[in-house]
């Protein structure tokens, strides 16, 4: 099974008992949210970081939700798709309940997205 496929299942915490902190891809939110993995006899859908969870599982439908800061006190300066202003920008994240729309790099954020580069932006200027 590929890696994206096992996103689509729901999180298998396992007959272990190891309670070790895991993420696992949530499809209805489009968020990567904790779970506590026993350490055996899981599946696909568990992964040891958030950052691994969204690059692997987040799909490009994640660019139109709305930025989400969360209530959480983490405030860590990541990027996400501000799609009323068609760009990545700057957020403070929390650290907790996000969604799939953000990103650990500007560079990340615009691959995703699909945001023009800057040599796109100056063809897109002349061709209109």
């Amino acid at each position: 099974m590929k890696k994206e496929d096992a996103c689509q299942l729901g999180y298998a915490e396992g007959p272990c008992l190891g309670m070790v902190r895991r993420y696992f891809y949530n499809g209805s939110s489009m968020a990567c949210e904790p779970f506590q993995y026993g350490g055996c006899l899981g599946n696909g859908n568990n992964f040891v970081s958030e950052k691994e969870c969204l690059q692997t599982c987040r799909t490009v439908a994640a660019c139109n939700l709305p930025i989400v800061p969360g209530p959480c006190r983490a405030f860590m300066e990541l990027w996400a798709f501000d799609a009323v202003q068609g760009k990545c920008i700057r957020f403070q994240y929390g650290g907790c309940q996000g969604n799939g729309n953000k990103f650990y790099s500007e560079k990340e954020c615009k691959e995703y997205c699909g945001v023009p580069g800057d040599g796109d932006e100056e063809l897109l200027r002349f061709n209109n």
